[in-house]
């Protein structure tokens, strides 16, 4: 099956004294359509781009995510001097997280931002970046990432998927949020609770006395307000960007997870590009990950700030010791599970000190 950076077009070579021909998926070329019906399509005498990689998240437009996605698709086409160019699309257009994940997998979609939750639907082993309570600070989480743990998971998903790491997004920190009051660890009992699908995730928060809840994202606010689920955990950032804070006004700070959000890239798309290609796409994957990583970084701390500001949202500080005491025999049955204990071991290692 040709890839999405094959476009559909099956292969990237043409014949002798022709133009090489735009790849584009069948999104992508409805989007030119009506850019064109609309007078926008590029002037004639503009080159086009030999290759086009379609890029999507579940998040909105103008989040973190989404600006380091676009700072990746400039840097690309500086670097490939217009050869290559990124489609961004926003707000789970091609689908959330799991259905990004699967449509990379079946050649539709080239690049996803995808929470190590999901990832763990297929790799279960990914999973441990989003154990609670076990990533809490962003020089563990650095060290994690630049280090043989990143490289051994990263090895573990392209033995698996097909896909490797381009990067890492995140560096927000995940805060618990309710519809109802929450004073102490006592209070989470009985609480229905939306994690992502995985059950590393579900037995994690269940050890806190919460019973888990995969509702999905699109439809968290509503869930929130009618009471579907009392709360659902996310960055300070999000929880402010989706207005989560006016459905469940109760923020419960835990840092529970400083996040390591994989950009994944298709190595069937890596490997239709010439080598040339292939090393800018790489590069400006690492540079576009550093800044997405600062920016998330300055934006949550800030709303954070915003959320315990606002006279409506109430802000209690969690006994974090009391809650990771709760959860640390999960990491370890599922680092038995995954065989992972070593990792395990170096994970905690990092964040000593």
């Amino acid at each position: 099956m040709p890839t999405a950076a094959q476009g559909r077009t099956g292969e990237h070579r043409h014949p002798a004294g022709g133009r090489p021909r735009r790849a584009v998926t069948g999104l992508a070329a409805l989007t030119l359509l009506a850019l064109s019906a609309c007078g926008a399509a590029p002037d004639a005498g503009d080159a086009e781009p030999e290759h086009v990689l379609i890029a999507g998240h579940q998040l909105a437009s103008g989040t973190s995510f989404d600006q380091g996605l676009e700072e990746f698709a400039e840097l690309v086409s500086e670097k490939t001097d217009g050869r290559v160019e990124v489609e961004v699309y926003p707000s789970a257009q091609l689908g959330g997280e799991t259905e990004l994940f699967e449509n990379m997998r079946n050649g539709l979609v080239d690049i996803a931002v995808v929470a190590p939750g999901f990832i763990g639907e297929f790799v279960p082993e990914m999973s441990i970046l989003s154990m609670p309570f076990l990533v809490t600070s962003r020089d563990q989480r650095d060290a994690i990432i630049e280090g043989p743990v990143g490289q051994e998971l990263e090895l573990e998903l392209s033995e698996e998927t097909d896909n490797q790491v381009l990067t890492y997004f995140g560096g927000g920190a995940r805060q618990m949020f309710f519809n109802a009051p929450v004073e102490e660890p006592a209070d989470l009992s009985g609480r229905l609770f939306r994690t992502q699908p995985s059950q590393m995730l579900s037995d994690a928060f269940g050890a806190l006395g919460m019973q888990a809840s995969n509702v999905a994202y699109g439809e968290l606010y509503s869930a929130l307000q009618q009471d579907v689920v009392s709360g659902a955990d996310n960055e300070a950032m999000f929880i402010v960007a989706e207005n989560f804070q006016e459905a469940a006004p109760h923020i419960y700070a835990t840092n529970h997870e400083i996040t390591i959000r994989p950009a994944v890239i298709s190595e069937q798309t890596l490997e239709s590009l010439p080598e040339d290609l292939r090393d800018s796409v790489l590069e400006a994957g690492e540079e576009a990950g550093a800044f997405a990583r600062d920016l998330e970084a300055q934006e949550d701390d800030a709303a954070l700030e915003e959320l315990r500001e606002d006279p409506s949202v109430t802000v209690v500080d969690a006994d974090t010791e009391e809650l990771a005491a709760l959860v640390e025999p999960v990491w370890e049955e599922y680092a038995q599970e995954w065989e992972m204990e070593e990792m395990l071991a170096t994970i905690r290692s990092l964040g000593e000190g």
